[in-house]
């Protein structure tokens, strides 16, 4: 897996005119716009997906509104300000890809091809959730509040966001078995790995229940003995009783989507249906 991150001028603009305002200022200089340009400016608003399919040589057919914005003091300086985000996420990125890659290869055992994140000022507060329909679009767009707070969490949200896309599609029916395995597979094992600590109990409160019935086929996914599950779930904090458990070897041979299969198809066994209200 790679990532490029990207500040395209055209991404930061659009998210600038259609989210909310990061400043009065903004908000000001939006108001103008609008009253002034108001056709040019409502028109923008289809564009994103064009952006995001091809942002290096995406051209508008009306550039009125976003010469307007690029040639403001006002934007020169979000501008910079965005650059020096992007610039610490690159950073990190760069210092953690190796260790990230190989980790990562592990946890889901699939390729992921080059990603391009879109960066947008942080005060946009996107966190990847600006996704085009298609999955075979290799962009997202980011901008989040809380990345100064630790950068190395910031990427593995990013990557986090980018094995949702590329699952978006993945299972549809059963969303909320494929959102568990996924906070598994990232927020929890490779957070864990690249933190040194675990961090087994972060995550939606929604699927808390449902990931603890998912966690001892996980560790058997992960390719984990009888004696090394036993130390994980003291690690982890997560515990059950072992013996109670068949021991599925096979699901140490296969990747991450044919374990979200294997899950589904064997739900009623595995997530106790019974006792379990949001399947």
């Amino acid at each position: 897996m790679n990532l490029n991150f990207v500040l395209n001028d055209y991404a930061l603009i659009w998210n600038l005119l259609f989210n909310a305002s990061i400043s009065s200022n903004v908000q000001e200089f939006k108001q103008k716009l609008w009253k002034n340009y108001r056709h040019s400016y409502n028109a923008l608003y289809k564009e994103e997906e064009h952006i995001l399919k091809d942002p290096k040589n995406y051209i508008p057919d009306d550039d009125t509104v976003f010469d307007m914005v690029k040639n403001s003091e006002m934007y020169q300086e979000i501008r910079e300000e965005t650059e020096k985000y992007r610039l610490e996420l690159l950073h990190t990125w760069d210092t953690l890809k190796k260790e990230l890659n190989k980790n990562f290869k592990e946890i889901l055992k699939f390729d992921i091809k080059l990603y391009h994140v879109l960066v947008v000022d942080k005060k946009i507060d996107i966190i990847g959730m600006t996704i085009p329909k298609s999955r075979r679009v290799n962009t997202i767009t980011w901008g989040n509040r809380s990345d100064s707070d630790d950068y190395i969490l910031a990427i593995i949200n990013i990557i986090e966001h980018i094995v949702r896309k590329e699952l978006i599609n993945y299972q549809e029916e059963y969303k909320d078995i494929v959102d568990a395995i996924i906070e598994l597979a990232i927020d929890n094992e490779l957070t864990s790995r690249i933190l040194k600590k675990s961090v087994y109990l972060r995550g939606d409160n929604s699927l808390k229940f449902l990931k603890r019935q998912l966690y001892p086929y996980f560790l058997m996914y992960l390719g984990y003995s009888k004696e090394e599950i036993l130390n994980r779930m003291l690690a982890d904090k997560i515990v059950f009783e072992l013996d109670k458990y068949t021991f599925e070897r096979q699901l140490a041979t296969v990747d991450l989507k044919a374990f979200i299969d294997f899950c589904i198809k064997n739900q009623r066994h595995i997530l106790k249906i019974n006792e379990l209200e949001i399947i």
